[in-house]
């Protein structure tokens, strides 16, 4: 079973209530999800993501692939926000508790 990564916008169960009365999203409710899941096909993975919404509904229709979107923008290079970049881990002495 493969592990599909769905990601896209959604509102939230109170949100689509406030839609009903003005007839359109606010737009500082709209929020991101992105998760990863074990689905056997993408269209299973969009219905599994639909129900973990819990009566929020998909602001546009959600994008599935293999790949996060992260991975797919470094294999192709693209480049990153300065500071971003993770940092080379130091290694540390084993014996720390040891006075000089």
């Amino acid at each position: 079973m493969p592990q599909y990564y769905v990601e896209g916008l959604y509102a939230n169960k109170q949100v689509v209530k406030k839609k009903l009365k003005t007839g359109a999203y606010p737009p500082k409710f709209i929020e991101p999800f992105a998760k990863p899941i074990w689905a056997n096909s993408p269209k299973e993975a969009i219905q599994i993501a639909t129900a973990e919404l819990a009566g929020g509904e998909w602001t546009e229709e959600p994008r599935v692939s293999l790949v996060t979107e992260e991975q797919r923008m470094r294999s192709m290079g693209a480049p990153e926000f300065p500071g971003l970049t993770t940092r080379p881990v130091k290694r540390q002495l084993k014996d720390q508790s040891k006075p000089r």
